[in-house]
C-alpha cells in the first residue's frame, strides 16, 4: 500500500485553500458552511493540523466537491471513475485514506477506503452533515456512536446519521473499511 505523507500533508492544506478560494469563499464563509471553526480551518489550510475524515467530508460538502478534489486529485470529464486497489493513500489524522469515488460533477457521495491502525490515539468524536455507511473489509473495527461502542467484525455493515458524535478505532489489529458518505449538496451561491 502506497501512503503519501510529508509533502502530501502540505498539499492537502494547499488544496483546501485553493478549493476555498476557487469557490470565492472567505475563511469565515467556509467555516460557516462547513461547521468547522475559522481558526481550525486556518490551521488545516496551513498544514498545522491534519484533517479528520469528518472534516474532509464537511469541507467537501461545503465546497460541493469530492474528497478526492481536496487531496488534489483531478476529475476527468467522463461520468465514470474506476478506482484500483493500488491507488495511493493519503495519511491524515493517523489513518490512511484512498478515495474511491469522484467522477466529474459528483458531490453527493464520497467513497473512501480507510485503514485504521493499531495504536492510533482515539480522536475526539466528530459529527458532520449527512449519512455514513461502513463495511468492514478486515480487522475488528470499534465504532463509537453517540456514546455507545459497537464492535464490527469483517463483513459487518453500519449505516448511521453522521450528525451524531462518532469515531473509529480498532480492537486487536489494523482494520480496513469501505466508508461511503452521503451528504446534501449545498448551494454556495446563497452566501454571496
Amino acid at each position: 500500500m502506497a501512503v503519501a505523507t510529508g509533502s502530501a500533508l502540505t498539499s492537502i492544506g494547499d488544496c483546501l485553500r485553493a478549493t476555498r478560494e476557487h469557490q470565492g469563499l472567505t475563511l469565515e464563509q467556509a467555516a460557516e458552511l462547513s461547521g468547522i471553526s475559522k481558526s481550525h480551518l486556518s490551521r488545516l489550510e496551513s498544514s498545522e493540523r491534519q484533517p479528520s475524515v469528518a472534516s474532509l467530508l464537511a469541507l467537501s460538502a461545503a465546497f460541493g466537491v469530492s474528497v478526492g478534489a481536496l487531496f488534489g486529485e483531478t476529475q476527468g470529464a467522463a461520468p465514470l471513475t474506476i478506482s484500483k486497489p493500488e491507488e495511493p493513500r493519503r495519511e491524515s489524522n493517523g489513518i490512511a485514506i484512498a478515495t474511491c469515488s469522484g467522477y466529474a460533477g459528483s458531490s453527493v457521495i464520497d467513497a473512501l477506503r480507510v485503514t485504521v491502525p493499531v495504536g492510533r490515539p482515539a480522536p475526539v468524536p466528530t459529527r458532520h452533515p449527512g449519512e455514513e455507511w461502513i463495511y468492514v473489509l478486515s480487522g475488528t473495527l470499534r465504532l463509537e456512536y453517540d456514546g455507545e461502542a459497537h464492535i464490527l467484525e469483517p463483513g459487518t455493515v453500519a449505516h448511521f446519521n453522521a450528525e451524531l458524535p462518532h469515531r473509529l478505532g480498532v480492537e486487536r489489529s489494523t482494520a480496513e473499511v469501505l466508508l461511503v458518505a452521503a451528504k446534501t449538496a449545498r448551494n454556495l451561491h446563497q452566501i454571496h
